[in-house]
């Protein structure tokens, strides 16, 4: 009788247990929203002429991104970003000018569990793809104009995220742009493609 009813308490208790365990390796469940600031990048100032300067930064300079994991594994990314400026100020009535490239992008991401370094430290590569929007302002004495132009493009990053606290995540990234040929070409749009890394600070909430 004594050996019916151990057998019978293993038999419910062990499935039990089993589903009482915890995946702490899923992120499932969880979102943040970064801030991530660029660390590589080219800056160019120049003054001559009618120009008193023109300053050109390529690379990305700054970026605001949503992070939610549906899977365990695997997350979708909607980011927003500042990937290379232009501005020139002149005198002389030349006027002034401003160029900018927007990438607003849509994607996932990838955080195997085989690659984890902890159940905060996870190594990631995601992809993501959308419109990389060319903005042109120019404004003089009497006249001001704006131009817009936007073509297709996507980021193939890699980095990893570290989950620091339950709501304050940091990240280091290393991203390629592929981009396609603006019609206008001016400092920002020529060769607009290449590498960058950044670092982000965000709020996460969720699990």
């Amino acid at each position: 009788m004594r050996f019916t009813t151990s057998v019978l308490v293993l038999a419910i208790g062990v499935p039990l247990m089993a589903g009482a365990q915890v995946d702490t390796l899923s992120l499932a469940g969880r979102s943040n929203l970064m801030l991530g600031i660029g660390l590589t990048g080219e800056r160019n100032t120049t003054a001559s002429g009618s120009q008193a300067s023109v300053t050109t930064t390529k690379g990305e300079a700054g970026s605001f991104s949503f992070n939610h994991w549906v899977r365990p594994e695997i997350g979708v990314v909607i980011s927003a970003s500042l990937l290379s400026a232009s501005s020139s100020a002149g005198v002389s009535g030349s006027g002034a000018s401003a160029s900018a490239i927007f990438p607003l992008l849509f994607g996932v991401s990838y955080s195997p569990r085989a690659l984890a370094l902890s159940q905060s430290i996870r190594p990631f590569v995601s992809a993501a793809a959308g419109p990389y929007i060319h903005t042109v302002s120019d404004a003089k004495l009497f006249d001001a104009s704006h131009y817009s132009e936007t073509v297709l493009g996507a980021r193939l990053s890699t980095g990893a995220n570290w989950f620091v606290a339950r709501h304050f995540t940091v990240s280091v990234e290393g991203s390629y742009h592929a981009i396609g040929e603006f019609a206008r070409q001016d400092a920002v749009t020529r060769d607009p493609s290449g590498f960058g890394m950044n670092v982000g600070f965000g709020f996460a909430w969720g699990k």
